[in-house]
């Protein structure tokens, strides 16, 4: 199971700073929805009031505090309070604000009064929440049988409130790494527990390993039983780490496995673990690793030893459509997921265009990126006899802004007509804008096989 760190973060209790103080700062930023719906709520009042300070959500329901707002070391908790016509406030407190990070919120207004308060590890302990009942996790309720990608979504038994709730995949792993992770820790240790999470995670959503069945059924729980959930918060940091580490999938005994973590102690070594935790990862290991400048790739196979990796470092899911879960593909005209003659494994795919009109394949995924950020793209063509000449295609990169405004960079190459792969690569200029994702695109009006897609961008390291 996975073991919320046992660290010691007392709560802290600090005046606001006034305007000229120097000291740590972290953002708030996040998305105010109605429960009942999940729809946007525009106009809804956040309250930061540890800082006197308030603002409103945009028509896509989201908010971003314009200033850097003082906190401690390791972190300051703090309240916020939110509010809309025809629903209950919303309060949530003691929620971390980190230095140098961003604290991202995510609320579901409810017709009625709504209170959370996230607890340290010690208060949890403390007042432990009720525990779902024991399972032998011998049950199918997602059900998702595809590993070479991960399930698009996960049922979560809610133990607070009784009820199992279904959720996004990214969704659940953003919201459980800053949990039993440190979001402040090097962004290797970071990926590593992401890895960790969402390989726990989507063996739970294998048929045979659920929690419970039925039609309330869950894959997983929310604590410690299996691994800290609260939908409410996450960071900007535990987010990348989970968006970067998506498409790289862990493997053991030729599929995903049990990842199990424990806490561990301060200074545990970069080394697999011994003794009572034998072949679990260490928490505070991998800050240990990361410390020492190992990369996140390498400290997953030195707690976990036996695993290899399919599609490392990549952020495209199945970009090799070596899995029938294609759900992260989106096309315009045709794309058929032929077998046979393919690039890399068994499996690429056909596509062919409207009549009389451009063809398109792309995937779009979440990555947090600055106007410095670059991207390295790869795609496998094949221009058939249908064609008649050889075939014109632009490959593409494009980013989105918050505010939904895109930036393109397209990269046009002509394949011959010889029925042959040709591999291509396209690296990015610097972005020129901050950003929340990106999209690989292949556009053409012609009808050509298309196979081991790569789409890569730097992320953690020394």
């Amino acid at each position: 199971m996975g073991c919320l760190l046992s660290l010691t973060l007392q709560a802290l209790s600090i005046a606001p700073s006034g305007a000229g103080q120097a000291g740590p700062v972290g953002n708030v930023g996040g998305k105010v929805l109605s429960a009942a719906t999940g729809r946007p709520v525009a106009g809804a009042l956040v309250l930061l009031s540890d800082f006197g300070v308030h603002v409103t959500t945009g028509r896509d329901g989201s908010f971003a505090f314009p200033k850097a707002l003082p906190t401690d070391s390791p972190y300051r908790r703090i309240q916020a309070v939110v509010t809309a016509p025809g629903f209950g406030p919303w309060t949530i407190t003691g929620v971390p604000l980190y230095p140098n990070d961003t604290l991202r919120l995510h609320v579901e207004l409810r017709r009625y009064a709504w209170e959370h308060r996230v607890l340290t590890p010690e208060e949890r302990r403390a007042t432990p929440a009720p525990s779902a009942p024991d399972s032998s996790y011998i049950y199918t309720c997602t059900g998702w049988a595809y590993q070479l990608v991960p399930t698009q979504n996960i049922k979560v038994r809610i133990t607070e409130e009784n009820v199992s709730t279904q959720y996004d995949f990214a969704f659940y792993a953003s919201h459980v790494l800053p949990n039993e992770w440190i979001p402040s820790w090097d962004a290797d240790s970071l990926a590593a527990g992401a890895i960790a999470v969402k390989t726990y995670a989507g063996y739970r959503a294998m048929p045979g390993h659920a929690y419970s069945e039925g039609e309330d059924c869950a894959d997983i729980v929310d604590t410690t039983a299996d691994q800290v959930f609260d939908p409410t918060w996450s960071n900007a940091a535990t987010d990348q780490a989970v968006n970067a580490t998506m498409g790289s999938v862990s493997y053991k005994n030729g599929g995903l496995y049990l990842s199990q973590y424990y806490a561990g102690a301060e200074g545990d070594p970069c080394a697999p673990v011994e003794g009572q935790f034998a072949g679990r990862m260490s928490q505070w290991g991998t800050k240990t690793c990361a410390d020492d400048g190992v990369l996140w790739p390498e400290i997953v196979t030195t707690f976990y030893p036996t695993a290899t990796w399919r599609y490392l470092l990549n952020l495209v899911l199945n970009p090799n459509v070596e899995s029938a879960g294609t759900y992260a593909w989106k096309w315009t005209g045709t794309a058929t997921r032929t077998k046979g003659g393919a690039f890399n494994g068994n499996w690429y795919w056909q596509m062919a265009p409207p009549s009389g009109k451009r063809g398109s394949l792309r995937e779009i995924r979440p990555f947090d990126g600055t106007e410095d950020t670059t991207y390295h793209a790869e795609a496998a063509l094949r221009c058939g006899p249908e064609n008649g000449t050889d075939c014109s295609v632009t490959l593409w990169v494009v980013v989105w802004e918050t505010d939904g405004t895109t930036h393109s960079q397209p990269s046009i190459v002509t394949v011959p007509n010889d029925s042959l792969w040709h591999p291509y690569t396209f690296d990015t200029a610097p972005a020129g804008y901050d950003h929340y994702q990106v999209k690989l695109g292949i556009n053409t009006p012609s009808t050509i096989g298309v196979d081991g897609a790569v789409l890569t961008s730097a992320y953690g390291g020394p």
